[in-house]
């Protein structure tokens, strides 16, 4: 078991007007990265997000799905009849908590 005084709880969003949504190769999907390196975290985190906006976001699923979680980064892909262009004019971004060890 890791000391419980190395336990941390960081939290953020990729902020509306700077989340770089992207195109996935799949249709019907749009994905970001999003950089969690200043949290310090040592080991991988357990990390809970949610999708917010201005609207056009009750079309989606998945907002809870992350892929790849390491000590500094995770992907969020997002299941969506919208374009990435909708996505960033209704200036969606990921809400998130991590929690993980820093020691």
């Amino acid at each position: 078991l890791r000391d419980p005084s190395c336990a941390r709880v960081c939290a953020g969003t990729t902020k509306r007007d700077s989340t770089k949504w992207q195109s996935s190769s799949v249709d019907q999907f749009v994905y970001t990265y999003v950089d969690i390196s200043k949290c310090g975290f040592v080991t991988v985190p357990t990390v809970t997000t949610s999708l917010e906006g201005h609207g056009s976001h009750w079309h989606t699923t998945g907002s809870g799905n992350i892929y790849d979680v390491t000590t500094s980064t995770f992907e969020s892909v997002i299941k969506t009849s919208q374009s990435v262009f909708v996505a960033n004019s209704n200036k969606w971004n990921m809400e998130w908590i991590a929690v993980g060890y820093t020691c």
